[in-house]
């Protein structure tokens, strides 16, 4: 596979480099860095010439009368080794006139793609973890020349694979018909939802509502929601539940089932899940009851007492002659608004907070809104923009469900049996062992290094030149 001037070419880069790192370098640091391109490069160079050989053997096993090669082109793919040039033929398929590179697609290569499968997924993990220029900053140590539009550009064309996705899923459903069939039956489905706003720049709206909606089986204090799913987007509310549903559906068996309890803040479009989840009950967030009745109510402990007893004891009339009671003794006009908009909040939802006892009720969208979402997106990061909204939560929610690799570019078809068949049974290529002649007329022009300025070094005299001996290197 490989000629022994290849390998004796790598091995004596390598030495070479090394001498001249540890000769140059000023630092520790400077010393590991240097060694770790040096590495990088000559790896990136194996790769190359492998894939030029499988290129070769690929080519002669292919049938003349079904592919015409019309020549070869290169394609540079920036991997975690360097960026790297492969040069591979290119065909013409006769029967259909379609043109084709056969060792990009024995690879699984996608066309025009610049990032390799392994790094894009790197540049995804921490896109979705820190700013895009943080991101960059720590790849600069593993690949140079990685910019921070460069994992920006990946992140949307993932988030825009999510999206899409998400829409071909609803739409089978909710506009074929097909039913999906879900792999799980449990007795009850806890469904929570929630909105965060998202500061906005280069838009026409200050802020954009991230819409959450998690799915999970049941909860245990201190310990991960059991078998949790997200779905997370800038979308209407009945379109985020659709998707939702489609999602859900694959995981669960939904239909006919009836014990499904969906909770929230009491936002007008988390209810429209009733409508996507037939027989479903409805309830009110605790956290945000409890939010909203400190806002209305914190000037005042009795009056918050007062409140709180009646909803405890699920007393709706009782409720009702408190807040006429507040209202009477309350002069100062905002307050006045923020009771009056506090008892209309718990009338409208009475149902979501009379509907299940206390240890039975839901409560962890807060912290699922706050981990998957607010870390990222309000945090660290700063303003975006409309598009980049909806493909970043996107993204969030597939890591989240541990399913971000599937939004990377790496979906190619890799053929591992074509490659294995096509690979020699040797290495190295007996026929390319060279002569002494041919071997030292090789080294004086490859490795100039033996007769220039530092022929005269240590290394040079006493290490270099006798592994370059051509006896030592034909024996």
């Amino acid at each position: 596979m490989f000629k022994i001037q290849q390998l004796v070419s790598v091995f004596l880069q390598l030495v070479t480099g090394i001498m001249n790192v540890l000769a140059s370098a000023k630092s520790l640091e400077e010393l590991e860095e240097k060694i770790q391109r040096l590495v990088q490069r000559i790896t990136g160079q194996l790769l190359e010439w492998s894939l030029s050989e499988i290129d070769a053997r690929l080519a002669k096993d292919v049938d003349p009368g079904k592919y015409e090669n019309k020549g070869v082109r290169s394609r540079t793919l920036v991997t975690t080794v360097g960026e790297i040039e492969i040069k591979r033929r290119y065909y013409r398929e006769l029967e259909t006139g379609r043109n084709c590179f056969l060792l990009d697609e024995t690879l699984g290569l996608e066309p025009r793609k610049r990032i390799s499968p392994r790094l894009e997924r790197m540049m995804l993990e921490m896109g979705t973890e820190t700013t895009f220029r943080k991101a960059s900053t720590l790849l600069e140590y593993l690949v140079p020349g990685v910019s921070h539009m460069t994992v920006w550009s990946e992140v949307q064309r993932a988030g825009a694979r999510a999206k899409k996705e998400a829409e071909e899923i609803r739409a089978e459903v909710f506009e074929d018909g097909v039913i999906p069939n879900g792999k799980r039956i449990v007795e009850r489905l806890n469904i929570e939802a929630d909105g965060v706003m998202i500061k906005q720049q280069r838009s026409s709206r200050r802020q954009e509502e991230i819409k959450l909606i998690v799915a999970y089986e049941s909860k245990e204090e201190g310990r991960p929601l059991v078998n949790r799913k997200t779905v997370a987007g800038l979308a209407d509310g009945s379109t985020i539940w659709e998707q939702a549903s489609a999602k859900f559906g694959r995981e669960w068996r939904l239909i006919g089932k009836e014990d499904i309890r969906i909770g929230g803040d009491g936002a007008s479009w988390i209810k429209e899940g009733l409508e996507v989840f037939p027989g479903a009950t409805y309830q009110l967030d605790l956290f945000h009851l409890r939010r909203r009745l400190t806002e209305a109510l914190g000037f005042n402990g009795d009056y918050y007492q007062a409140v709180a007893e009646k909803i405890l004891e699920l007393d709706k009339q009782g409720l009702e002659e408190v807040f006429s009671h507040i209202l009477k003794s309350t002069r100062e006009r905002t307050r006045r608004k923020r009771i009056r908009d506090l008892r209309n909040y718990i009338l409208g939802n009475w149902t979501g907070i009379s509907d299940l006892p206390k240890e039975e009720r839901l409560g962890v969208i807060e912290g699922q809104v706050r981990h998957t979402i607010a870390r990222r997106m309000k945090n660290i990061g700063g303003g975006w923009s409309s598009r980049g909204t909806d493909h970043m939560a996107r993204l969030l929610a597939a890591k989240a469900n541990n399913e971000l690799s599937r939004y990377s570019g790496s979906s190619g078809d890799f053929k591992r049996e074509k490659i294995t068949r096509v690979l020699p049974s040797r290495i190295v290529d007996p026929k390319s062992k060279p002569s002494k002649e041919d071997i030292s007329r090789w080294l004086a022009a490859t490795l100039p290094l033996l007769e220039g300025p530092s022929s005269g070094q240590m290394w040079v005299k006493y290490v270099l030149r006798p592994l370059t001996s051509a006896s030592y290197l034909i024996a």
